[in-house]
């Protein structure tokens, strides 16, 4: 059975619209622009990336547009905790995998609440939708302020790896037109996608279940499986 938990205190959380660009590039730099704007009034963000050569790549270019920033990923693995905490102090910006810092809360500093709490910017979509509101929900907790973004490419490896050619060349002509149908259509097939991953996944655990069991009826005169 499964029993839904209701929050310890209501979620305020905001969620910006969506972006999906054309290109890479395009999406690094509304990445830059959004850290920018939310810099100004001076709140934290936290940016989640989907592998650590990309944390690396957009601190090299958070570095030339002179944004101080703390990158976490893989190799910063003995100061995890206490990055991912210092990423709410105020101008504070975080680079890091979806992986990282899962399970550290991340305190407001003083006034940041009334400026608009941690703004998070999640810059891929993931093969689970769950991690995906995991990095979301990293803003926002025990009631505070926050908000949440998603900024994607149609050059991302999730659609690369999961759309034919022929479907990613049609959503490429089509992106520099914008509009409120083009996003949705984008963020659609982007979904789409995620989905197949999630089916197949969950077809092999379904197989490595019906295994188990199998390996357990022909091993019952031995005892019951460990």
């Amino acid at each position: 059975p499964v029993m839904k938990i209701p929050t310890h205190k209501p979620c305020i959380r905001t969620h910006n619209p969506e972006q999906v660009f054309k290109t890479q590039e395009e999406k690094w730099a509304a990445v830059i622009a959004s850290v920018k704007e939310m810099q100004n009034p001076g709140r934290p963000v936290l940016i989640g990336t989907d592998s650590v050569a990309d944390s690396e790549m957009l601190s090299r270019k958070l570095t030339g547009a002179g944004i101080a920033h703390q990158v976490l990923n893989a190799r910063q693995d003995r100061e995890e905790a206490e990055i991912v905490a210092a990423a709410g102090k105020q101008r504070q910006v975080t680079v890091a995998t979806n992986m990282a810092g899962r399970g550290t809360d991340i305190p407001l500093d003083d006034r940041i609440a009334e400026l608009g709490g941690l703004h998070v910017i999640a810059a891929c979509r993931n093969d689970s939708k769950r991690i995906d509101r995991q990095l979301s929900g990293r803003c926002a907790r025990q009631g505070d302020p926050g908000s949440h973004q998603t900024i994607l490419s149609l050059e991302d490896e999730l659609i690369q790896r999961n759309c034919r050619p022929t479907l990613i060349k049609f959503l490429s002509g089509h992106a520099t037109k914008g509009g409120p149908f083009q996003r949705k259509l984008n963020l659609y097939i982007i979904r789409r996608a995620q989905r197949g991953i999630e089916r197949q996944h969950r077809e092999a655990r379904r197989a490595l279940l019906k295994h188990d069991r199998q390996t357990g009826r022909l091993l019952g005169f031995s005892g019951p499986m460990e």
